[in-house]
């Protein structure tokens, strides 16, 4: 399962000392982007990956090095050299990973905290000194640039300008290094996780719903039918809603990393919905049905007044075409299409 900052906080709870390992810098070709991170216990069970064969085992030999003497490093890796096929390490880049060192002792506070902001409004900014020798004592501090505030211990001369890249969201990576008075820190967005907003609880809804789980979205199902909206026929979502389908605009925030999935049980309700998410912010807006019957409800929103373009972006038929028939054969189609859409970086604003 991919690493998500509420499992720092959590596994120290169980844990006196876990390292967090984050890829920093890559060159050539290497299995993850800068910014994967993954989360090494003391008996070297993990959360999320760097890659996995060789390197990550490597990686993982050094993070428990690390919880052993309650210490942070840097760890360069190379992938590159005389391999042949059957090498665990033919992809023939190099990556530099920071294990970072987090105490239940000192660091569980700091820990709750970033994970307390994956439920605000606005993305906070760790900042971890960077060790100037491998496997040195380090401190860390949580910026919300909206006021400045610093939780943790407050890094001395923390220039200005950082707060200003902060706050004009200009980093062209989720991590990136900075210098302070000669010295190397790492600055690490703390984004709000991705929200699938599911509109209707059928059959359909239970696989997506643990899927996108899976995939670490914040998951909301909303259906105006009772015994499809039980909490517990959900377990794998944040939310579950009951509610009419003319009074959703309320029950989730609007942003470039929303998803919506219409799978209602009819397209009336498909219409209805459509009619107050049209115009608004989002990643992806899907609905279900046959190319015919999607058609009508497109051209009728057209023949209303709304947007062509925007309409015509709708993806409907919704899923990748893989021959999907089965109701997790379909929620795989349609978690595969937002994630390429994710990461292929095409989404929808509202115009001011």
């Amino acid at each position: 399962m991919e690493f998500s900052w509420k499992d720092l906080a959590s596994e120290l709870e169980n844990e006196n000392g876990v390292a967090l390992c984050t890829i920093i810098e890559r060159r050539g070709s290497v299995p993850r982007e800068i910014g994967a991170r993954m989360l090494v216990r003391k008996d070297g069970s993990i959360i999320g990956t760097v890659g996995g064969g060789i390197g990550e085992h490597e990686v993982i030999k050094a993070a428990q090095n690390a919880i052993e003497k309650s210490q942070s490093g840097l760890l360069d890796f190379s992938l590159a050299g005389e391999q042949g096929l059957d090498s665990a390490a033919i992809c023939g880049g190099h990556f530099t990973v920071f294990i970072s060192y987090w105490a239940k002792s000192d660091d569980y506070d700091l820990a709750a905290a970033v994970a307390a902001t994956l439920q605000g409004g606005s993305a906070q900014y760790l900042i971890e000194s960077l060790p100037q020798q491998n496997f040195a004592k380090m401190e860390r501090s949580l910026l919300d640039p909206a006021d400045g505030n610093v939780t943790g211990n407050p890094i001395a001369s923390l220039p200005a300008t950082v707060a200003e890249t902060c706050k004009s969201g200009t980093m062209s990576t989720s991590v990136q290094r900075i210098n302070i008075d000669n010295r190397e820190f790492l600055l690490s967005e703390i984004t709000l996780p991705p929200q699938m907003v599911i509109f209707g609880g059928g059959h359909l809804a239970l696989p997506l719903a643990e899927m996108a789980s899976w995939c670490r979205f914040s998951v909301t199902v909303i259906d105006d039918r009772p015994e499809f909206s039980d909490p517990q026929r959900f377990p794998a979502a944040d939310k579950v809603t009951t509610a009419p389908m003319e009074e959703v605009s309320k029950l989730y925030t609007p942003g470039t990393n929303a998803c919506l999935v219409l799978i209602t049980r009819e397209h009336k309700h498909d219409y209805i919905l459509l009619k107050q998410l049209l115009g608004t912010e989002y990643a992806y807006l899907g609905m279900i049905g046959s190319r015919r019957r999607t058609s009508q409800v497109k051209q009728r929103l057209i023949d209303e007044g709304f947007n062509p373009d925007e309409i015509k972006r709708l993806y409907s038929p919704i899923g990748l075409s893989i021959g999907a028939q089965t109701p997790a054969e379909i929620a795989i189609s349609i978690m595969a299409e937002i994630i390429e859409v994710r990461h292929k970086g095409r989404r929808h604003k509202v115009k001011s």
